[in-house]
């Protein structure tokens, strides 16, 4: 995870406050590992960066980011993330857990 190192947005790149945190995150077991989808928005441009954090359970672990997702996909992402009562419980079965398996919603927002 991040940490305080800073996250650059992967739309305008420019720099986002680590100090602030994310606006939500969720873990995510997939086959023993865990996947950590953590999501800022950018006040500048409105996107927001997705860090996907991959704690292997044999190997290095790996951050990566998904592509610039708008406005309105990432707050439904974080909406769909703070219904958990408890997001970074990799083993939750949650329909948001469910819903934000691959970091993105399956179904995209209704509004």
């Amino acid at each position: 995870m991040s940490g305080s190192e800073p996250i650059t947005c992967v739309q305008c790149k420019r720099e986002l406050p680590a100090d602030d945190g994310p606006q939500a995150g969720i873990s995510i077991s997939v086959m023993g590992d865990e996947y950590i989808y953590s999501y800022w928005r950018c006040d500048a441009c409105g996107f927001y960066t997705v860090e996907s954090y991959l704690d292997r359970f044999m190997g290095d672990s790996e951050v990566t980011f998904l592509p610039p997702i708008p406005q309105a996909v990432g707050e439904h992402c974080v909406a769909l993330a703070r219904q958990c009562p408890t997001p970074y419980d990799k083993t939750c079965e949650c329909p948001a857990h469910r819903a934000l398996y691959y970091g993105l919603p399956r179904e995209p927002d209704p509004g």
